[in-house]
């Protein structure tokens, strides 16, 4: 997985090399990412919607207990990307790349949504 622009792999120490191949993320939001993309492959749009509502839950109550919140706000992204929202999908990247500026996979889907800022 590719989350580095420029530099950002310069600025890894030997730990940092060993695991930021991997990508991590908290279990409770990934579920909702994943029932997201999967309710939405039945065309079960309620369901799908509910889990965006669950998902955005995440992030506005709890966000701060996450380990990964960067990763949380990135699946957030993506989902506001399926639904059309390239703005919102953009303030969201914006935020994640905020709580994390280096090896962040925000920082890749910032610069092809061409909102470098």
């Amino acid at each position: 997985m590719y989350r580095s622009v420029g530099d950002d792999v310069a600025f890894r120490d030997r730990y940092e090399r060993d695991w930021m191949d991997w990508a991590e993320v908290d279990a409770r939001p990934f579920m909702l990412y994943l029932q997201y993309l999967v309710f939405g492959g039945l065309r079960e749009r309620q369901r799908q919607l509910q889990a965006l509502q669950g998902l955005w839950n995440i992030c506005t109550i709890t966000l701060r207990e996450m380990f990964h919140p960067e990763t949380v706000g990135n699946l957030l992204g993506h989902c506001e990307e399926m639904e059309g929202h390239m703005e919102r999908a953009l303030a969201i990247y914006n935020v994640s790349r905020n709580l994390k500026p280096r090896n962040n996979a925000a920082n890749l889907h910032i610069l092809r949504l061409g909102g470098l800022q």
